[in-house]
C-alpha cells in the first residue's frame, strides 16, 4: 500500500502499517515497563464493528461503523491484564441505504447531532478459557451508560505479520443489547412493529505496532530533510542526524521538505531503534511544524517519555493531546492507565 501525502501524517503519528517491499524481519517492539504493557493502534482497515436487527420479523438489517478511533493497552504475559478505549464516529453508520442511514441518524434513533460518538470503555478483562475472554466495561450510546458483558475470542497471537513486519495482536466476539436500554426508540411505529429491540453486535479487531524501518520517505517536491537526517543516522549516529537537520534547515531551508511527516517518521524509525532522546528530537520538530495534528505529536512525545520512565512528563503530554482532541481513544486510554482514579473528595 502507498500512503497518499493526505493520510501519511495520520498514520506516522498512530501505530500505523507500512509497505514492505521484501519480507521484513520482526519489529523490536515489546511493553512499556512503567505499565507493563504494549500499547496498540487498532488498523480501521482490516477491522469490522457491525449489528445486526431483526426487521417485520422477516428478515434481518445488517450494517457497521465505518469511522472509529481506538486504543488497546495490551499485556501478552497476562491478556486479562489488558484495557481498551473505543470511539466510535455515529455519523459513519453504513447500512447500505443513504435514506435510512440518514434516519438512524435522526433523533428517533442514534440522535447522531446531539450524541456524535459511542463510547466503549474497558473496566476489567476475565479469562475464561484458552484464547477467550469476556471484556467487562461501560458502554454510552445517546448518553446512557450501562455495564456490558463482551465475550472475546484472542484471534491472532501477539507476532509480527509475514507482509510488512508490523506487530499484530486480533480478537472477535459478539453480544446482544437491547435498544430501548440505550433510549434508541425509533418511535411507535418503527419501535413497535418494524424492528426488534434486540440488536446483535460483532466485533472484529486487528490492531497494530508498525515496523517503521520499511517505511519510506514520500517527498516529491523537494528533497526530504528527514531523509537526509536518517542517512547521517545511519553513517554516524542519533546527533549527526539531529545536527544534519539543523543545519539544512539553516542553510538550505527552500530547498528542502522539512514538514511534519518528516519529522514524525525520522522520530518514530529513531524510537524503533532505541534511540528515544533522539526521537523525542524530532517528534518536537515536528509539532514545531503546525501539524494538522497536534494531538497525534503530544501522544508520540508521552508515549516516549513513558519508555524513559517520565511518568509526570507523559501525563501532561497527554492531557494536551486530550485539550486538543477530546475524543482521543489513545490519550484518554493511556491517562487512565497512568493516573490515578479521582476520589470524591479530589474532584
Amino acid at each position: 500500500m502507498r500512503m497518499m501525502a493526505s493520510g501519511l501524517l495520520a498514520a506516522l503519528l498512530s501505530c500505523g502499517f507500512a509497505n514492505a517491499a521484501e519480507p521484513p524481519g520482526p519489529s523490536p517492539w515489546g511493553p512499556i515497563a512503567m505499565i507493563h504493557a504494549e500499547p496498540f493502534d487498532v488498523d480501521e482497515a482490516h477491522s469490522y464493528l457491525g449489528f445486526t436487527i431483526g426487521f417485520l420479523g422477516m428478515t434481518k438489517v445488517r450494517g457497521s461503523f465505518k469511522k472509529y478511533d481506538a486504543w488497546v493497552v495490551y499485556d501478552d504475559k497476562d491478556p486479562a491484564r489488558s484495557s481498551a478505549t473505543v470511539i466510535i464516529d455515529v455519523d459513519s453508520i453504513d447500512t447500505g441505504l443513504e435514506f435510512r442511514d440518514k434516519d438512524l441518524k435522526s433523533p428517533r434513533f442514534f440522535d447522531a447531532a446531539k450524541f456524535p460518538k459511542i463510547s466503549f470503555q474497558s473496566e476489567r478483562v476475565e479469562r475464561i478459557g484458552p484464547d477467550r475472554y469476556v471484556v467487562h466495561g461501560t458502554l454510552e450510546i445517546r448518553g446512557v451508560k450501562r455495564a456490558v458483558d463482551l465475550p472475546m475470542t484472542q484471534t491472532v497471537a501477539r507476532q509480527a505479520d509475514v507482509g510488512w513486519g508490523n506487530v499484530r495482536v486480533g480478537g472477535s466476539g459478539g453480544l446482544t443489547l437491547k435498544r430501548s436500554d440505550f433510549g434508541i426508540s425509533g418511535g411507535d411505529f418503527w419501535g413497535g412493529k418494524v424492528l426488534s429491540d434486540e440488536v446483535e453486535v460483532v466485533v472484529d479487531l486487528l490492531a497494530s505496532r508498525g515496523n517503521f524501518e520499511k517505511w519510506n520517505f514520500q517527498s516529491r517536491e523537494k528533497p526530504s530533510a528527514g531523509e537526509a537526517a536518517w542517512k547521517a543516522y545511519e553513517e554516524k549516529g542519533a546527533d549527526a542526524a539531529l545536527a544534519t537537520w539543523a543545519e539544512l534547515k539553516k542553510t538550505h531551508e527552500a530547498e528542502y521538505n522539512f514538514g511534519a511527516s518528516e519529522a514524525a517518521l525520522v522520530g518514530n524509525k529513531l524510537y524503533q531503534r532505541g534511540q528515544p532522546a533522539a526521537a523525542l528530537a524530532f517528534f518536537r520538530l515536528g509539532l514545531e511544524s503546525a501539524p494538522k495534528q497536534p494531538a497525534g505529536f503530544h501522544c508520540r512525545i508521552g508515549e516516549v517519555e513513558l519508555s524513559l520512565g517520565h511518568r509526570d512528563a507523559a501525563v501532561a503530554e497527554y492531557r494536551k493531546a486530550l485539550e486538543l482532541d477530546k475524543d482521543s481513544a489513545e490519550a484518554i486510554e493511556m491517562l487512565r492507565r497512568l493516573e490515578p482514579p479521582r476520589t470524591a473528595s479530589s474532584r
